[in-house]
């Protein structure tokens, strides 16, 4: 046994109770405030009632019926008045009216820990170690719970490595709650050591500290580690439960590793673990994410069979994926059938059916769905009017949309910031800027501060509405209410600037974004790049583009694609095909119109055999030739008169694999000379 460990005031800062526990009147008024809000208050009223009466029986029964009672009052979470009767009774002090034991101050413990006062929980300890009380390792488990669960976890591993410095021999309890403590701090890393010092100890870990780490793992998308993890558990003898399962499952069908995940779903039926309705829930939501709906439909089925009872996650989850897929007569009848099995519908279901309405463009059936959900007094949440809100705005419905904000108010609710940026949005991209300012205008008068995010939209809407000088007087009025700017909020004036033809400018906005401390991003070098190409400042492009990995950032196939065509249109097709072939070497794939791009530039600098070639190896990679690649081609061998050649493509064309758009531009493509010649080659 560990030797008796001294707790004095000095190991934390203040060890004094607060004086309110020693007055006799707080408690009436403890329970007083406790009841008002409590459905189980009569069982707490009966409870202090039992424990009152308890004290003045003659004789006085034994401690342990006390505990009992002072356990029933913590599980139903009253701590402070448990709290209350022990200091009240005098239950820790030093004549009590009945001598307690050590359970009584793990109880005083566990209360102040809840009520996230563990420095009182450890005022506890220092008394019962100086009234001869033993620590026993719920006291200490106790402790090192309320320190994590109170964001101070860097003490609760102070705490465990004093306690075995001193002897103490922990539990699987202890070293598991420490664990779960790490985790959900994210220190993995350290919460595998721990687990490693377990199996050195006298209690090797089990399923419960392997499962821990292995879901703390997942969520932090550290598969690899996971797996390696449960491997290993298995190795040693642990079975996996379904818990183990349940969170790996999960974990893989976030990144869409379904073989994996099934092949631990066939695992499972293998050592005849049976899947609980959050497995099955879990599998249901990401198949129908990916559409997978058939799939989907026969794991529910397999569910039943089971005989696992679908929840409303599970209906969820099914309904979500028929609206993915537009079939939004199935998912309403999906709906309606959850009445039918004993299955209430929450804020989400009505949710998930409103968005599907609203994406699938049918408002009025979201509108009614709305309207079916207050009348079944399910309280709309703020998910809820910002999706009716983005409808009716797509729907053109902007009169509906505003007044959807006061409405939420008479329902208690107050509209954030998503809320005024969505409607803020929408009028902008409907040319409708006087509205949208007055709108900006009235968000501050409803007491909601502008975001960054509100001053880009209306800085893009003046932007793309070729109000650039309006754009950069907000841009102005910005920085003057305190809002620091943004990458976003300088590319969509660099954008704006260059388009209005005012490249000086754009520039100094460059200079003007690295000296706030801005790193420009992919954007900002594409939006530049673009138009230097553009004006035909190639040179200076080439330049810029050369400096890209200056500012850490990695050119992606818009970049090339913008010195590619500089390049083509400026004469230097050799530069621009080199740069072409080192794409793969950039990890990049050309994609459509990198290769329309360069066909068109090999095909005016009268390389028709190596356009050929190209547009060749353009199917053969999989890109699929669009209407403006057979127009570059068909246009190429006509301007370098070889019309023969032009029909011969045509008619290869034709017999191939072509949208009915790309024939009929074929058929028609030819001078009028040609047309007999191609129409008897049909």
């Amino acid at each position: 046994m560990m030797t008796m460990m001294k707790f004095n005031h000095s190991f934390y800062a203040s060890r004094k109770f607060p004086l309110f526990f020693n007055r006799p009147y707080v408690i009436a008024a403890s329970f007083h405030s406790i009841n008002r809000n409590c459905k189980d208050s009569k069982t707490l009223q009966d409870a202090v009632y039992t424990f009152n009466r308890m004290l003045y029986r003659n004789p006085v029964p034994p401690i342990p019926e006390f505990t009992k009672i002072l356990s029933v009052i913590v599980k139903r979470n009253h701590f402070a008045a448990a709290i209350s009767l022990i200091k009240h009774f005098d239950f820790l002090g030093v004549n009590p009216v009945l001598k307690p034991t050590i359970y009584v101050f793990n109880i005083a413990i566990n209360c102040f820990c809840h009520l996230k006062r563990v420095d009182f929980g450890f005022a506890v300890l220092a008394k019962a170690t100086k009234l001869g009380y033993q620590p026993d390792c719920a006291t200490f488990n106790t402790l090192i719970r309320g320190l994590c669960g109170n964001d101070k976890l860097h003490q609760a591993i102070k705490l465990f490595d004093r306690i075995v410095k001193n002897g103490f021999e922990p539990s699987v309890v202890t070293y598991g709650t420490l664990i779960n403590g790490l985790c959900k701090s994210g220190d993995t890393r350290s919460a595998v050591v721990l687990l490693q010092n377990m199996e050195t100890s006298t209690c090797p870990p089990g399923i419960i500290q392997y499962s821990c780490i292995i879901d703390s793992l997942c969520k932090r998308k550290r598969f690899v580690e996971a797996l390696k993890l449960f491997t290993e558990m298995k190795r040693k003898g642990v079975s996996p439960n379904v818990v183990t399962y349940t969170c790996l499952i999960h974990g893989l069908c976030s990144i869409h590793s379904w073989d994996e995940a099934l092949e631990l779903l066939s695992e499972m039926h293998a050592r005849n673990i049976s899947l609980n309705v959050h497995t099955f829930s879990i599998l249901l939501d990401a198949l129908c994410k990916e559409g997978r709906i058939t799939e989907a439909e026969s794991l529910l089925s397999l569910m039943i069979q089971r005989g696992v009872t679908p929840n409303t996650v599970t209906y969820n989850a099914l309904i979500r994926g028929y609206c993915l897929l537009g079939k939004m007569d199935v998912a309403r009848k999906l709906f309606d059938s959850m009445v039918d099995q004993h299955c209430a519908h929450s804020v989400i279901s009505y949710n998930i059916l409103i968005k599907g309405y609203s994406e699938n463009k049918k408002i009025d059936e979201a509108l009614s769905v709305f309207r079916e959900m207050c009348n079944e007094d399910i309280v709309p949440s703020l998910v809820t009017y910002n999706t009716l809100i983005i409808g009716l705005c797509q729907a053109g419905r902007f009169e509906e949309a505003l007044l959807l904000p006061y409405e939420m108010k008479s329902h208690g609710l107050t509209p954030d910031i998503s809320t005024y940026n969505t409607l803020l949005d929408a009028l902008c991209k409907n040319t409708k800027l006087d509205e949208a300012v007055k709108f900006f205008d009235s968000m501050i008068d409803q007491g909601c501060t502008p975001s960054v995010m509100s001053y880009n939209i209306l800085i893009k809407g003046y932007s793309e509405n070729e109000k650039i000088d309006e754009a950069l007087n907000m841009f102005s009025k910005m920085s003057k209410n305190g809002v620091n700017p943004n990458v976003v909020t300088y590319n969509t004036l660099i954008s704006g600037l260059f388009h209005a033809g005012r490249l000086e400018e754009a520039r100094m906005l460059s200079s003007e974004m690295k000296s706030r401390g801005l790193k420009p991003d992919i954007v900002t070098f594409n939006t530049i790049l673009n138009t230097l190409c553009k004006n035909g400042k190639v040179e200076e492009a080439r330049s810029l583009f050369n400096t890209m990995d200056v500012d850490d950032v990695v050119p992606d196939i818009v970049t090339c694609n913008c010195i590619i065509d500089g390049m083509c249109k400026s004469g230097e097709t050799d530069d621009a095909y080199g740069m072409f072939l080192s794409l793969s070497a950039r990890g990049l794939q050309p994609n459509v119109r990198t290769y329309n791009i360069m066909i068109d530039g090999l095909c005016k600098a009268g390389e028709l055999d190596k356009a050929n070639t190209l547009f060749l190896e353009m199917k053969a990679n999989g890109c699929s030739a669009d209407e403006v690649t057979y127009k570059i081609m068909v246009q190429g061998f006509i301007r370098a008169k070889q019309t023969t050649r032009a029909i011969e493509f045509i008619n290869r064309s034709l017999n191939g694999s072509v949208s009915a758009d790309v024939k009929k531009w074929l058929n028609g493509c030819c001078p009028p000379m040609d047309q007999k010649i191609l129409s008897s080659s049909n």
